[in-house]
């Protein structure tokens, strides 16, 4: 059959409203992710977003709207596994590397009616890896 009209109403709506949440390249090659929520809001958001995505929060400066996280990208985990040859095997001592995720920082920063919420590396300089496009997907996919 055909569905309701309030149904239809709702995927029109859905067509036409958009995301909350958009993903934009900045002109030095690293990625923002712009959220239409007021600071406090994208801060409470984004801490969830995070723990469903299954980051690590290490720790936290809502200061200054830095969390800092680990992530270990599975695929990027199974390949250093799979890299791994015998003589990696012999240096043990190394092992603890390959399993340790990489940490980043993700800020949220007022803007606006909005917050924008962007990557960082351990340094705190942009970061503009493939990951930080990816963290923000995946981001973007929860607060949208």
């Amino acid at each position: 059959g055909t569905p309701e009209p309030a149904a239809r109403a709702a995927v029109v709506q859905a067509a036409i409203a958009p995301d909350k949440a958009r993903i934009d390249k900045n002109p030095d090659g690293s990625f923002k992710l712009t959220v239409d929520d007021q600071f406090d809001r994208a801060w409470r958001r984004v801490g969830l977003a995070l723990d469903r995505i299954g980051f690590t929060v290490v720790d936290r400066d809502r200061s200054r709207g830095v969390y800092f996280v680990r992530y270990g990208d599975p695929d990027a985990v199974a390949a250093k596994k799979n890299a791994q040859g015998i003589l990696d095997k012999l240096q043990f001592w190394k092992s603890d590397e390959v399993d340790k995720p990489d940490q980043y920082q993700i800020v949220v920063a007022e803007s606006a009616q909005a917050s924008v919420v962007s990557v960082q590396d351990p340094g705190g300089a942009p970061d503009r890896s493939a990951n930080s496009e990816k963290i923000l997907g995946l981001l973007k996919e929860q607060l949208k």
